[in-house]
């Protein structure tokens, strides 16, 4: 089909630029956009800008230590049109030696024109850079917002998870991005989790193992964090994916974190004295930030703080056996500790999230739990 076939308005429109976000007014546009492409959403979270504008200055966020990170802006008959960031993760390649460099903080209007001119910058700043895969999105690694929303229960994203238009996956997928791997989100329902069963098997492994519970000691923050970051590097590192978090994005994470978590929810297993395992879940603030607008202050802080303890639904952050303690079935201990403390406080659901579909292990746990699978998401690549 001719461009004058398409309709006088699309015969008008002039070439897409790219360029990368540089001054003040550079950095409003680039938050500001989102809240344009999902006007009148009513599903849609909007970011914290404070977040964002943390990226955008990135030379100040811990992330600097370990990668280089760029954003650009799509312009077309001089109206912003599409965003995009890129990141050079040295940790990652230290970890994976796999040549991959990541994409994110994507935003675009319908226009596949816009979303190729986009891609092709951030796979030209990789190339650069002497990387050999674009991968994405991740905003800006798997340790933050990843994946691309493609499939499951409709309403708003659970906190920190992604949200997106259906026609994102089609732009890449247009683009030449293939799957590289999905992202399980689970929800563990009161009416669905066969609470006995847990209790059953979970007495039965602290029988055998001796392992107890204990709960997060907030006298003790700063070690606690240190201790979940160890367990986490341990936990995690063999997973596809997986990121090492630098002790000064781990401190900042930490800072952020504390006023938002609640003791019961964060748990350790202990084994012969040490700290083996543990799980890290939040309130689904995402049931108050939506309401606003991306805007933490002067009064939205309150607003989340007070909503802490009422909020009737979790996210199941992080969970994690030391690989030497994994065949010893202490997961049960933990899941039986979710809804245990989970319905006594409260709360009747609570989304696992995410699970790579390729840990096989942690996703027949999480079934096994009586989760149901609630949402699929999707990281591309492509060889650059």
């Amino acid at each position: 089909m001719s461009l004058a076939q398409r309709g006088p308005n699309v015969a008008k429109r002039g070439p897409v630029t790219v360029r990368p976000v540089l001054t003040a007014r550079d950095r409003r546009a680039f938050i500001a956009l989102p809240h344009r492409l999902y006007e009148g959403d009513p599903n849609w979270v909007p970011p914290l800008s404070r977040d964002i504008q943390g990226f955008l200055d990135s030379k100040r966020h811990p992330i600097a230590a370990d990668a280089d990170l760029a954003f650009f802006l799509a312009e077309r008959d001089q109206r912003i049109v599409g965003r995009i960031g890129v990141c050079h993760n040295r940790a990652h390649l230290r970890h994976h030696q796999d040549g991959a460099g990541f994409f994110g903080f994507f935003e675009v209007e319908d226009d596949p024109q816009v979303s190729a001119a986009l891609l092709d910058r951030a796979r030209q700043w990789l190339r650069e850079r002497g990387l050999t895969v674009l991968r994405g999105p991740c905003s800006p690694s798997t340790n933050y917002e990843c994946g691309l929303l493609l499939e499951g229960d409709p309403g708003p994203p659970v906190l920190m998870m992604a949200y997106n238009p259906a026609y994102y996956a089609r732009h890449l997928e247009d683009f030449g991005l293939s799957k590289a791997q999905d992202l399980l989100a689970y929800v563990l329902e009161r009416e669905h989790t066969d609470v006995a069963r847990w209790d059953r098997l979970a007495e039965r492994v602290a029988t055998r193992t001796g392992a107890t519970i204990r709960r997060l000691d907030f006298s003790r923050f700063a070690e606690e964090v240190r201790l979940i970051n160890r367990l986490y590097q341990d936990a995690w590192g063999d997973n596809w994916g997986f990121v090492p978090m630098n002790q000064a994005e781990m401190d900042r994470m930490a800072k952020e974190l504390r006023p938002l978590v609640l003791g019961w929810a964060t748990t350790f297993i202990t084994l012969d004295g040490e700290d083996v395992g543990f799980r890290l879940s939040l309130p689904d603030y995402n049931r108050v930030l939506i309401r606003l607008r991306g805007r933490l202050f002067p009064f939205g802080f309150l607003r989340v703080l007070w909503a802490k303890s009422r909020i009737p639904f979790h996210r199941c952050l992080l969970m994690g056996i030391a690989k030497k303690h994994r065949h010893l079935g202490l997961d049960a201990l933990l899941y039986r500790d979710i809804t245990e403390q989970s319905f006594r406080h409260g709360v009747p659901a609570s989304e696992a999230s995410w699970l790579l579909e390729s840990n096989q292990a942690m996703v027949n746990t999480a079934q096994r739990a009586g989760g149901r699978l609630s949402r699929r998401y999707r990281i591309y690549e492509m060889p650059i």
